[in-house]
């Protein structure tokens, strides 16, 4: 198709002049969006770094059962934000499925589909490291007749879990849209998208139907998915902590077992509110004349690396081996300038 038929184009030479005005606002260009994006990143990555040492190298003999389990969090946090920031950052015309991605993999050819499979990806892989914190608390309780016992079962259930929720994104991919018919769907109830929407490289998964439905509902299945498991794991800690309490335990113990508990629960609590108001905005919202609004869709990515951010500083934050060495780092000059040498 030759540029004088196009019809995204002859639209935009034609038509949007007369009709719209480009919107200049700087949360709404993509380099708006990935500068904001990189530099929240930068910022958050030493507090991530200092995170990964302090869990390595500060974490006390009571905590080691959940080492793993937060390390593992803290890793693909940073892998997340690396990896939206730098390599696939998305830019998308929500409440449509179209969009395109900024970064190293769009400058080295890798198709957009794909780009967006591997956000989604890393997307699941985040969220189930997050369900992962309750499992491994809810396990911990000798107790628990729900426990996961072995290594081999725990892996069976991340595995499945990761399996079911890569797997069922996968039928739309197999049934895309004609792309220049599905752009110009959107421009007839979205006359004026940013200029972005026919400078870019778009990508439609869906247009209206059975397909953006399906995409629709996939999201709220991977969201109340990790959500019914996360509150079973932690209604298990509840039950046995606080309810059926046992004389084979001591009561030393189950402080300690409450005290983690907590821990967990409030180390992850800005988190998942974080990443949860994004998700309900996308859920909530409706193709309406006026519904469209390209800085809201671009906060909405922002809140992701905010999110990732989030997790890794309240992981030093709530714990208090990682608490009160980060505060010795900063007190420390201060507590050597008090100190006075005394010559006899």
């Amino acid at each position: 198709m030759t540029e004088k038929t196009d019809p995204l184009t002859q639209y935009f030479k034609n038509v949007y002049p007369h009709l719209c005005i480009p919107d200049s606002r700087f949360l709404s260009s993509k380099q708006g969006l990935v500068n904001t994006s990189r530099v929240i990143v930068l910022l958050f990555l030493p507090i991530q770094l200092l995170t990964a040492y302090c869990i390595l190298k500060k974490t006390p003999e009571n905590m080691k059962n959940i080492k793993g389990s937060i390390n593992n969090l803290n890793f693909w946090c940073m892998v997340s934000s690396i990896i939206f920031a730098f390599f696939a950052c998305p830019y998308s015309f929500h409440p449509y499925k179209i969009g395109f991605t900024i970064g190293l993999l769009a400058d080295w050819g890798v198709p957009t589909n794909i780009q967006f499979y591997i956000d989604y990806i890393i997307n699941i892989v985040v969220i189930m490291s997050i369900t992962m914190l309750f499992e491994n608390r809810s396990s911990l309780i000798a107790r628990n007749r729900f426990r996961i016992k072995t290594t081999t079962h725990r892996f069976i259930w991340i595995l499945l879990n990761i399996l079911w929720f890569m797997t069922i994104i996968l039928p739309p991919a197999f049934n895309k849209p004609d792309q220049m018919e599905a752009k110009m769907l959107v421009l007839n109830t979205c006359p004026c998208p940013t200029t972005e929407f026919f400078s870019e490289k778009l990508f439609a998964s869906a247009k209206d139907g059975f397909w953006n439905a399906y995409l629709n509902l996939n999201g709220l299945v991977v969201f109340l998915g990790f959500t019914i498991q996360a509150v079973f794991f932690a209604c298990c800690c509840i039950y046995y902590l606080f309810i059926s309490t046992s004389s084979h335990v001591s009561p030393q113990t189950r402080r300690l077992q409450i005290r983690a508990f907590f821990g967990v629960v409030i180390q992850t609590m800005i988190p998942i509110l974080l990443l949860s108001v994004p998700i309900m905005i996308f859920m909530s919202s409706r193709k309406n004349e006026g519904s469209y609004d390209q800085v809201q869709n671009n906060l909405m990515i922002i809140t992701v690396f905010i999110q990732d951010g989030a997790t890794s500083l309240s992981i030093l934050l709530v714990h208090h081996p990682y608490r009160s060495f980060v505060k010795s780092i900063f007190c420390c000059k201060k507590t050597n300038k008090s100190l006075q040498t005394v010559h006899v």
